[in-house]
């Protein structure tokens, strides 16, 4: 029996669920029926404590695999899937972490043992977002691209945490998109000649989903993925290509900014973004990204938010 664990938009509030094939069902509610204390509120909540509630979710997922709570399940064609974490504490996204990224951006980067991966950070209450009509166009970008990556959700927090223990930390693993406003991004008046916030950090630019995927069910170290532009085909990757491994990432994030849980991570991006290609982002166009171990999610484009 495997499961991902989602949020919902149900009943006029967000519900932390268990997804089982095409069926959720809310968890705070399926634990009240079975007596299990300790799983209220949010999916964030639930990871913030999961040495704690680990256990007590995979009662649920038995239960409602087993059949004992068919009168709770809700079919996912009559909910909306949204955000999983609301919010995390932090978002760490790896840079330069593949190496036909790099070639096709014309950029040499040599790996140095021992040294920490490039890494930076966004504002997680404001850059995230999730499924559906939910990406807005940076105000005066015009050129809007993609980078499909996959996307760590950490149960356990630390400070310099050692490659061997690494995965050890992790809880399971999503998607997401680090949509990059190139146009703001790339800065060459500045003394570094590039803005991370401009280029990376806006609001509702950062989709994360569709749901989290518990690591016992899946190899982080192998997950292939890909990424389609209006039905074609522009990414794939797997994650046995990183430059920097899994493990190398989080005892090297670790380093410098404590982890703690419920905070997650972008691993990096493989070639194939709109930037190499010359092509980039606008209004309506869907943006897929999709993983047979973590799923399939649907952004569109939407016009800049209106000046308030």
């Amino acid at each position: 029996m495997t499961f991902a664990l989602a949020s919902i938009a149900h009943d006029g509030r967000i519900s932390a669920a268990i997804k089982i094939d095409g069926t959720l069902w809310k968890l705070e509610a399926a634990a009240k029926r079975l007596g299990i204390d300790g799983l209220s509120g949010g999916l964030s909540d639930v990871f913030s404590r999961w040495h704690d509630t680990r256990e007590s979710v995979m009662r649920v997922a038995d239960a409602a695999a087993g059949g004992k709570l068919q009168n709770l399940a809700l079919n996912e064609r009559t909910v909306e899937i949204v955000l999983p974490l609301q919010y995390p504490r932090k978002v760490f996204c790896i840079g330069a972490n593949y190496a036909d990224h790099l070639a096709e951006m014309k950029v040499v980067i040599e790996k140095v043992e021992g040294r920490a991966p490039f890494f930076f950070m966004k504002p997680a209450s404001t850059a995230l977002t999730g499924p559906g009509h939910s990406i807005h166009l940076p105000r005066g970008c015009n050129d809007f691209d993609w980078e499909a990556e996959v996307v760590v959700v950490f149960g356990r927090g630390g400070r310099n945490i050692p490659e061997e223990r690494a995965l050890d930390y992790v809880a399971g693993y999503t998607l997401g998109i680090d949509f990059t406003a190139r146009d703001q991004f790339l800065a060459p008046h500045l003394p570094f000649n590039f803005d991370f916030s401009l280029g990376k950090c806006q609001d509702k630019a950062t989709p994360v989903g569709p749901v989290i995927v518990p690591k016992e069910f899946v190899d982080g170290e192998h997950i292939e993925f890909r990424l389609f532009v209006n039905g074609e085909q522009k990414q794939k990757g797997c994650t046995a290509n990183m430059i920097y491994s899994l493990r190398e990432q989080i005892a090297g994030v670790s380093k410098a900014v404590c982890i703690e849980p419920g905070d997650i991570m972008f691993t990096g991006s493989p070639a194939g973004v709109g930037a190499a290609r010359g092509e980039s982002l606008s209004v309506g166009d869907s943006v897929v990204v999709e993983a047979e171990a973590l799923g399939r999610m649907e952004v569109v484009i939407q016009a800049p938010f209106a000046t308030d």
